[in-house]
């Protein structure tokens, strides 16, 4: 289903409202853009900001370099909120006045139910920031608790460390799931489950599924809907009662809970991009895996989605559920089988043109996180010693002297470093940046630890004449 920029700005006005009412001071603007199209968007949007007392703040705001650098941004977003203190009689009574500035990007978005999600969450992370402002005014002068946003030009930025930006995540999906379900949109939560699940179990372009850990509280969410929701619902002002929820079932987690999803959506992720299904992911964990919370969660989901994991023993490729030393041993065992197979294949002189096309092979695999049994620096030796090769008789002789250059370089390439690669590969094709062999010998050559990569890498290169 393909969502127009009219749909995209009813569904979003409506939570506006939705939250003026409980929060009147709190205007939450909604820019909406299709991809590529915020810059755009916004140019043409600026007449909101116009209309609202703090929009100026914005509009005027000294640091353009960081106002272009959301701009160049495509994720939908909550970005800061401006802020108007009104003077009222004599100096008292001052009236506050927040425009919260939000970008919705239809175009990331497959179904009107999976944008408005997106959409009461952004909303929860201004109404956070309002709240963080407000009891920061409130408390004593003297409370020594760091404040969890940052003030400039009457603007305020989240300032959250990683974990508190995760705990907001959380938050602000569960206010999501609590708000529609109090406004008599009960499937909205497992709407929202099954899209935080899926794009966890997929390669989902720019989404960071370790920062989103609602999966966590399901169970809970799903006891307090089935049990408590009536008094909320009595409530007419809606937004409050999800607020309360929010807060109480939130208060549960605290930063170890989220760093058990870490032990599963990482290496989720990580095998999602590497081209692995749900199935295989969710047996990777159930029956490879050691941490016990990554199996304790995949087992949830697995009952949850109704997906039938697949019996996994061990992968001919990384498995980012199991421990180093496995993938460790797997990895040398595949690079000293390559060899053997290669061997048997060397007849002539001429054959080092085999061992040629499997490095070019090697190296192009990369690209893609390929990194078990890469062995080039190990196999560039193995290529020049059989095309410097005098005579067929003596190719023989050269296979044991191979062997043993091959088991020696080998053990050159520690383990870790792949792994450190594979990492960093993973991360750059998530953000949705294109891996391509220039990239990938320019990150390679700035890092010490991938030296013998970066030489690998650069053997298949077409020589320049200097």
């Amino acid at each position: 289903m393909i969502i127009d920029p009219k749909t995209a700005r009813h569904e979003c006005n409506v939570i506006k409202r939705l939250v003026m009412r409980c929060y009147p001071r709190l205007h939450i603007q909604y820019i909406i853009h299709g991809e590529n199209e915020r810059e755009k968007a916004f140019g043409t949007e600026s007449r909101l900001f116009t209309d609202h007392p703090a929009g100026r703040y914005i509009l005027d705001h000294p640091d353009k370099e960081t106002l272009n650098k959301v701009l160049k941004k495509r994720q939908s977003r909550f970005v800061c909120i401006a802020k108007e203190n009104k003077p009222g009689f004599l100096g008292f009574f001052k009236q506050k006045s927040y425009l919260a500035l939000c970008f919705i990007n239809y175009d990331r978005f497959d179904n009107v139910e999976t944008l408005r999600n997106h959409a009461y969450h952004i909303a929860w992370h201004a109404i956070a920031l309002r709240n963080d402002y407000e009891s920061s005014i409130s408390s004593q002068k003297n409370n020594s608790t760091p404040l969890r946003f940052k003030e400039e030009y009457n603007i305020l930025i989240p300032n959250l460390t990683p974990q508190e930006y995760y705990h907001r995540n959380l938050l602000g999906d569960i206010f999501s799931a609590c708000i529609q379900t109090i406004t008599e949109r009960e499937e909205a939560f497992n709407v929202l489950t099954k899209q935080r699940i899926t794009n966890t179990l997929h390669a989902s372009a720019g989404f960071c599924a370790e920062q989103f850990p609602f999966p966590m509280c399901v169970d809970t969410l799903e006891y307090v809907f089935k049990h408590n929701i009536r008094q909320y619902k009595k409530n007419k002002r809606s937004v409050l009662s999800a607020v309360k929820i929010t807060e109480d079932v939130g208060a549960t987690y605290e930063p170890t809970s989220i760093e058990k999803w870490h032990c599963f959506s990482i290496p989720a992720q990580q095998m999602a991009w590497a081209g692995y299904n749900a199935q295989t992911i969710l047996g990777a964990a159930l029956y490879t895996g050691e941490n016990t919370y990554a199996q304790s969660i995949a087992d949830m989901i697995a009952e949850r989605m109704a997906i039938n994991p697949q019996m996994v023993t061990a992968l001919q490729d990384y498995n980012p559920f199991t421990n180093q030393e496995a993938n460790a041993r797997i990895h040398r065992k595949l690079c000293l089988d390559l060899l053997y197979n290669l061997l048997a294949r060397l007849i002539t002189p001429d054959d080092h043109k085999i061992v040629a096309d499997v490095i070019k092979k090697q190296n192009d695999a990369l690209l893609k996180g390929k990194v078990m049994s890469w062995c080039v620096p190990a196999l560039i030796p193995i290529e020049e010693l059989i095309r410097e090769c005098p005579d067929k008789s003596m190719m023989p002789d050269l296979t044991n002297q191979a062997m043993e250059m091959f088991e020696k370089e080998i053990d050159e390439i520690p383990w870790e470093t792949l792994a450190y690669l594979y990492n960093i590969i993973f991360m750059h094709r998530r953000d949705n940046k294109t891996i391509t062999m220039q990239n990938l010998l320019d990150i390679t050559a700035d890092d010490e630890e991938l030296s013998s990569v970066h030489y690998g890498l650069m053997h298949t290169q077409p020589k320049t004449l200097t």
